[in-house]
């Protein structure tokens, strides 16, 4: 059949052939139908010319199908039971997902759920790969490029094809060691901040909101230049094991102490809040925002969209996730 002879053809003169063949009668198919015995007898027409053939003879007890009907009724049903698994919703089968999903996630906020999040998702799904780097300067390109599946973090604004949900937000807090002259303070100033080594964990980034608060400081004539910016856990560890003052979230100042208590030396670190002069600069009251982010592209697929859920549900059940609502800039 040429192409123009295909045009002659739509789904619905291939769906009045289906049935007329199923029910032997114009009348009781076009009622099946809902349509008028006139408009299906015009289909029927329609088919006849299409395929150069009777395709029905009238008999007693209704339509026979000519040899070249049966033959065609064979080719069209599973045609049309194709296109109607086109128009039926998909369906997600967890344990035979072999999806490989790449995350970008800030490691303050990657501490709060993951260790839950991975045994229900292997658990549901156990042949799913992961990959999971740092949240960088780099991730929203990447989320563009499909390199990327989702990126988590204290992320400032998105750009227009990325979409985003905020899950809530994130404290700063400090850690420091006995080796920190002030060890013994209950609290710390902006001051104590400038004149002591400082290392950060994660905050430089450009699309961070802790990078928003730098900046608001050092408008104000505090330049809190850290000594050391690492996304190691194991650096900002022997960072603070030689006096220096580490600001970090909340989740992965616990993860630290975590470790610290497991080799019996729980006594040595301290956490402490961060100073109020810098909160009351800080535009996001030392709150900021954790959002969840991914290309428009994978918004509606079933996996991509299990995975966000999961995801979201347990870092809104974290202990360091605070879900109400703060004034941002």
């Amino acid at each position: 059949m040429r192409t123009d002879e295909l045009l002659q053809l739509d789904i619905k003169l291939l769906v009045a052939f289906h049935t007329i063949i199923e029910e032997g009668s114009v009348s009781r198919a076009a009622e099946r139908l809902g349509v008028t015995q006139p408009a299906l007898s015009k289909s029927l027409q329609k088919l006849r010319a299409v395929f150069n053939d009777a395709l029905f003879s009238r008999q007693a007890y209704g339509l026979s199908p000519t040899a070249r009907a049966s033959e065609l009724h064979l080719q069209i049903e599973p045609i049309l039971h194709s296109l109607s698994s086109l128009t039926s919703p998909p369906q997600l089968d967890l344990s035979e997902l072999t999806r490989h999903f790449c995350l970008h996630i800030h490691e303050s906020v990657l501490a709060s759920f993951i260790e839950p999040l991975l045994s229900e998702i292997y658990a549901e799904a156990p042949n799913v790969k992961l990959s999971i780097a740092n949240w960088g300067n780099q991730s929203f390109s990447e989320l563009g490029l499909s390199t990327v599946d989702l990126g988590i973090g204290m992320i400032n604004g998105t750009p227009n094809s990325i979409r985003s949900k905020l899950i809530g937000h994130i404290e700063g807090c400090i850690l420091i060691s006995k080796a920190h002259p002030l060890f013994q303070q209950e609290a710390m100033c902006i001051e104590d901040l400038v004149n002591y080594p400082l290392a950060t964990h994660h905050i430089q980034r450009q699309s961070m909101s802790p990078s928003i608060t730098l900046q608001k400081l050092q408008q104000q004539g505090f330049d809190i230049t850290p000594n050391l910016e690492t996304e190691s856990l194991l650096a900002a560890m022997k960072a603070i094991k030689n006096g220096m003052t580490l600001i970090t979230g909340y989740a992965t100042a616990n993860l630290m102490m975590s470790f610290m208590a497991e080799s019996g030396k729980a006594d040595d670190i301290r956490l402490l809040p961060l100073p109020d002069d810098i909160v009351k600069l800080d535009p996001y009251d030392n709150q900021h925002p954790v959002q969840m982010c991914w290309h428009e592209r994978n918004n509606n697929e079933l996996a991509h969209k299990w995975l966000r859920e999961k995801i979201a549900n347990h870092m809104k059940n974290s202990p360091w996730m605070i879900n109400k609502k703060i004034k941002h800039l």
